[in-house]
């Protein structure tokens, strides 16, 4: 009965690390990416369970939201958390502009991949995606709260 709270900390405590490793050692934005993470995982997880066993994949396509979100918030943390922006901020932003452009390239062709091939829930679909933004803002203001 006591076993598991203990390895749900060793399981956050082994992800904060691995973030850390990654140059996310933010202490605003490492349990945001985190929460991100494992929202993404559980809802991608459990989704696929659902699709295969008969309930249906609106979960599986929630998750896929919420892990493109998860995507792009890594990114843009990983972006700011390398490099200061104050003083060579203007001599970066052709770099900054390529690369956004090319992720929501990638980002474009995993919505048209997700909705029209897999001809997927859109409402199910922007459900993952606005879950990611509540788990990022209500996971940012608690970690400024401590």
């Amino acid at each position: 009965g006591m076993a598991a709270p203990e390895s749900a900390h060793g399981l956050r405590e082994r992800l904060d690390g691995w973030l850390w490793r990654r140059g996310i050692c933010h202490m605003q934005i490492l349990p945001l990416l985190r929460n991100l993470l494992l929202a993404s995982a559980l809802l991608l997880l459990a989704g696929g369970l659902m699709a295969a066993l008969g309930p249906g994949p609106a979960v599986l396509w929630a998750g896929t939201g919420c892990a493109l979100m998860t995507w792009i918030f890594w990114e843009l943390a990983r972006f700011f958390l390398r490099r200061s922006l104050n003083n060579d901020g203007m001599a970066v932003l052709p770099l900054l502009l390529m690369r956004w452009g090319l992720r929501l390239i990638v980002g474009a062709g995993l919505v048209y991949l997700v909705l029209i091939v897999g001809k997927a829930s859109p409402m199910a679909f922007v459900a993952g995606l606005v879950l990611a933004e509540i788990i990022a803002l209500v996971s940012y203001v608690r970690a400024g709260r401590r």
